[in-house]
């Protein structure tokens, strides 16, 4: 005999009760990191104009560096023939 979930209600829950559904909790989704976190030591005069160029460009200075590390690496291994 196939019982509807309103008939399981219906026979269980008092008529001038509200129902009240909870809301199952979201699973906490973990994604490994695509960076890796790394020290790097600059000098004060270094940091300072980074930081200035990257406040005109209006991003971040730890981007900026990303970026600017990216291109060179790029530029480098064209040079040496790693890449076309």
């Amino acid at each position: 005999m196939a019982t509807s979930t309103a008939g399981l209600l219906a026979a269980h829950v008092d008529a001038d009760e509200p129902i009240v559904f909870t809301q199952m909790p979201q699973a906490k989704v973990v994604r490994p990191s695509r960076t890796k976190p790394i020290a790097v030591r600059f000098d004060e005069f270094t940091l300072t104009r980074l930081r200035a160029l990257a406040w005109r460009r209006n991003t971040g200075y730890q981007t900026l560096l990303k970026e600017f590390v990216v291109e060179r690496l790029y530029e480098e291994e064209k040079r040496e023939g790693i890449i076309e």
